[in-house]
């Protein structure tokens, strides 16, 4: 790490020591195994429900999630039938008074509560609630009598709401007219292959799936999903008497935006997959007036992220700008002129600039430029010229993120002169805000900040006060959880908001080193490095891999436990583990060989810096982290354990795997994760060397197989194919496959989380000869 690196990294520790004072003494923490209980129970913020200031700039408004009352469900399907995201599940929501830091209570743990949204005049808050029921619901609190009631009956289909000028309407999507959740999702079927009308002998329970290309030639066969989840009709409801008004209806909507005089709805309609196997979508940008209802496509078949939310206004409404984006997106950026309907590519990228694509441009206060981060540079385009400018980019270096205040306008806490960023260093991995001269280019660290990518994505960034005076940050470390910061706008000063799990102040938490190796191919490799919480240099410890192919484990070093919830792998390192978590980047055609050219030469480093044992070394991994697990062991015989959650070892069989809609997830393997550039028809020869169940003969290792009995995501016929295989070999294998669960064990039971937690602490115990 570079002298500026360990400056900034002694910095910000300083700052958290210091702020943190009052709310976890350092006092009185000891070094002892983190309860699994504890860990599993913890609360959390809620990923993709933001944080809000109130308009007068006196309140914060955010959702936290208690898992303790969170229902559970068996798969994504189950909670698809709801409307309520299992992200959400057993969330609450709370206003913070800044001058006094006194807690509101909104919701009182009833239902699931989440998005919480100000009125523009900030007496009220809306939000999205599922209290009265198991169905979603539109409520509004009001901050004078601080009482919530229920607005709609109308089942709410979406995760987006938004206010209307006036603050006595809210923008939503709903359920398709006469449909409940239920009746809806039955009706959805992938690619048209559930038979609909067939007349079945009384009393039988049969299914038909059927595919006909001379009946169904504009049909993809074989779709990883339904678009048909996007379904829902735009509505308008009233807050003081609960009418409501369907302005668009019967089209697919990934996301809607409001245009800034609340005139007019523009929103992304996704319409096909660009071809079978792949999860590109092709959108349409339409529009629809909310006096008259008149809708009209804009642009058709644009190539956007998933989500389709990379859309703005202008400031007066006359534009709109979009990025393309995905697998086959370039990144530029286009502007409609919504009087003409002339589409302009502004940019005129002439290699590709896709990364951040997910993410809206943004708009400067007048409307005369655009500003969007492609990750390693911040650009700037003029809407009448032809040319787009670099503004800034920073060596080694990700730009992840444009601050904005309010939907689609630039933040500059000084007027038209500066805009902040929030940078990632690749080499570090440490977060910074960096403060941009928009007239001379230059810029300036402003401070380091807690965070890694997964929680960017998911929101945890923070907001902008209406004033623009004032940012709220989420900030975490591979210690200390995340929690939410305030600052001013010049950023010198800091101080710590929440502090929502006191309990955790009791233990010794591991600290986070980043290491560095060269893979058998020669490139440069990096990994977090978890050290046991009593760690003492010189002394070796029993190591375990976390491992995740495709993924870049050493961005996680600013994750608390480098993982959430059941897989924070502090579960290990208070226990006396050294936990591992490396980068695995993987090529097309050889995801398996790629593992062991990159992983193995890491442990090789932790075994030579002297922390790692070699003879007591042990690998885990989730989904396709266990597809992971089972392509290293079928490799070397140098693990003591492994434990494969929610994996699979067989791609022939993921490729054919089918769920009761008759979507094909696993077809996503021509382009997708583990990618092998085909069918299984072009190139088996890759699914057959990449399937570690043909090598299975070759395990020496104790293997724990981990499994969703309804998992809908990894099949669970292809964990059963693990354990019958290794068994019919004479192979030490156990297997735990839990009933009724689906692929993400965070959204389990909490017994059923407790049990996952022990059990593999168990079984690392007893094949490493650790300590409990």
């Amino acid at each position: 790490m570079t002298q500026l690196g360990q400056r900034r990294l002694r910095v910000y520790f300083l700052s958290f020591l210091v702020s943190c004072t009052a709310f976890s003494p350092a006092m009185g923490r000891e070094a002892a195994p983190l309860p699994a209980k504890d860990l599993v129970e913890a609360r959390s913020f809620v990923a993709y429900s933001p944080i809000e200031f109130s308009p007068d700039g006196r309140s914060l408004s955010y959702s936290i999630q208690d898992p303790t009352r969170a229902k559970r469900l068996a798969n994504n399907k189950e909670a698809f039938q709801t409307g309520v995201p299992p992200t959400v599940f057993g969330a609450n929501i709370v206003v913070l008074r800044l001058a006094d830091r006194r807690v509101v209570e909104v919701t009182t743990g009833q239902g699931d509560n989440w998005l919480p949204t100000w009125s523009p005049d900030g007496r009220f808050l809306a939000f999205l609630s599922s209290r009265d029921g198991q169905n979603v619901h539109l409520l509004v609190w009001d901050a004078e009598s601080g009482k919530a009631r229920l607005v709609s009956g109308a089942d709410v289909w979406t995760n987006q709401l938004q206010w209307l000028p006036g603050s006595d309407r809210v923008l939503l999507g709903v359920l398709p007219k006469k449909l409940r959740p239920k009746e809806f999702s039955a009706t959805l079927a992938a690619a048209g292959v559930v038979e609909q009308d067939i007349s079945p002998a009384p009393r039988s329970s049969v299914l038909v799936y059927h595919f006909r290309p001379a009946e169904q030639a504009n049909t993809q066969p074989s779709a990883p999903w339904s678009l048909d989840n996007d379904l829902r009709d735009l509505a308008i409801v009233d807050i003081h008497s609960g009418v409501l008004r369907r302005i668009d209806e019967g089209h697919r909507i990934s996301s809607f935006f409001l245009s800034p005089d609340g005139s007019r709805v523009a929103y992304t309609s996704p319409q096909k997959f660009t071809k079978s196997g792949s999860q590109q979508i092709l959108f349409n940008v339409s529009e629809v007036s909310i006096a008259t209802d008149d809708s009209r496509v804009l642009a058709d078949d644009v190539a956007l992220e998933i989500g389709g939310s990379a859309l703005s206004w202008s400031p007066d409404g006359s534009r709109i700008a979009y990025r393309t984006g995905g697998m086959q997106g370039q990144g530029d950026c286009f502007v409609l002129d919504l009087r003409t309907l002339n589409s302009r590519n502004i940019t005129e990228f002439r290699e590709q600039h896709a990364g951040y694509a997910s993410q809206a441009p943004l708009w400067d206060p007048r409307g005369e430029y655009i500003f969007f981060t492609d990750a390693y540079a911040l650009w700037r385009a003029s809407l009448w010229g032809s040319n787009v400018t670099k503004v800034t980019e920073i060596p080694d270096h990700r730009i992840v993120r444009v601050l904005k205040k309010g939907a689609q306008i630039l933040w500059t806490p000084e007027p038209g002169a500066r805009c902040v960023v929030l940078v990632f260093d690749d080499h570090t991995k440490e977060m910074d805000f960096y403060e941009v001269d928009l007239i001379t280019f230059r810029r300036q660290l402003l401070r380091a900040v807690g965070q890694n990518l997964m929680a960017v994505a998911q929101g945890f960034v923070g907001a902008v006060s209406r004033d623009g005076r004032q940012f709220a940050f989420f900030s975490q470390d591979a210690q200390h959880e995340m929690n939410i910061w305030l600052t001013k706008q010049d950023f010198k000063n800091s101080i710590q908001l929440t502090h929502l799990n006191p309990e955790f102040d009791k233990y010794e938490m591991g600290m986070a080193r980043l290491i560095e190796w060269r893979g058998l191919d020669g490139d440069v490799l990096q990994g977090a490095l978890l050290l046991p919480s009593d760690y003492q240099t010189g002394k070796h410890y029993p190591l375990i891999v976390w491992v995740y192919g495709g993924e870049s484990g050493s961005d996680s070093l600013y994750q608390f436990g480098l993982l959430p919830g059941p897989f924070n792998l502090q579960l290990f390192a208070t226990r006396g583990y050294a936990v591992f978590f490396p980068d695995a980047p993987q090529h097309l055609g050889t995801p398996m060989l790629d593992l062991a050219k990159t992983v193995l030469p890491g442990i090789n480093k932790i075994i030579e810096m002297g922390i790692g044992d070699p003879d007591r070394i042990g690998i885990a991994g989730h989904s396709n982290g266990g597809y992971s697990v089972l392509s290293l062991v079928v490799q070397t015989s140098r693990f003591k354990a492994a434990a494969d959650i929610d994996g699979m070892g067989n791609l022939m069989g993921m490729y054919g795997e089918m769920d009761a809609a008759g979507a094909a997830f696993g077809t996503s393997l021509e382009q997708a994760f583990d990618p092998l550039g085909g069918t299984p028809w072009d190139v088996r020869e890759r699914y057959i060397e990449n399937s570690p169940v043909f090598y299975l003969d070759r395990v020496t290792t104790p293997l724990l197989v981990v499994q969703g009995g309804r998992d809908d995501t990894v099949a669970p016929f292809l964990a059963d194919e693990v354990f019958v295989d290794l068994r019919r070999l004479g192979k030490e294998v156990e297997y735990a496959k839990y009933v009724g669960e689906g692929h993400s064990p965070p959204l389990w039971d909490l017994p059923n989380q407790v049990d996952l937690c022990n059990r593999i602490t168990e079984w690392f115990q007893r094949h490493l000869n650790s300590n409990p």
